[in-house]
């Protein structure tokens, strides 16, 4: 769940230019136990195996856990900028859902220019509310075929399809905004 060296060595051999790291400084509960952020860990093993050029994007009170450290979502936020986080990821509590548009604001507030990526719940119709305090947006449930299914973690299963003309509309949307 939190395999950075396999995420990074993946990416070192495949050409891969950025990995994402859901448990970075905060420690967390989760369905598969207890998982504790060890940037300094992640940092060196980057350095150890020569993947300094793949960027690190990083989680802040990441979804689908609970949170066991004692930070603010803005202090986790500064803690990840100082411990070379090259992105700073902020979702929602699970797949799917967006994240509070006043806690990317906060997240905005406390880390200045440094990036910030919407993880979870972005679509055509809401984007343009998250891209406001965000610098990107990693999108993948709303572009899937398929229906909701609320009891599963990834509520679209794997096995569904990415919908051309979803992704047509979601382009198509956030070139509008950027074009602003």
């Amino acid at each position: 769940w939190n395999d950075y060296k396999a995420a990074l060595s993946i990416a070192k051999v495949c050409g891969g230019r950025f990995i994402r790291v859901p448990v970075f400084v905060d420690n967390v509960r989760t369905d598969y136990g207890d998982i504790f952020g060890n940037p300094e860990d992640v940092i060196s093993y980057r350095r150890k195996i020569g993947a300094d050029s793949v960027l690190i994007f990083t989680d802040i009170h990441v979804k689908h856990a609970q949170l066991l450290s004692k930070n603010t979502l803005e202090k986790s936020a500064r803690e990840a900028t100082r411990k070379k986080s090259d992105a700073i990821i902020v979702t929602g509590k699970w797949t799917g859902d967006v994240p509070i548009p006043e806690d990317l604001r906060r997240v905005r507030e406390a880390i200045g220019k440094f990036p910030i990526l919407v993880g979870s719940g972005a679509s055509s119709e809401n984007m343009r509310k998250l891209i406001r305090f965000a610098d990107g947006i990693i999108v993948g449930t709303s572009l899937k075929t398929g229906r909701r299914e609320k009891k599963n973690v990834n509520i679209k299963r794997y096995t569904e399809n990415i919908d051309e003309e979803k992704v047509r509309r979601f382009v198509k949307e956030f070139k509008k905004i950027i074009r602003r």
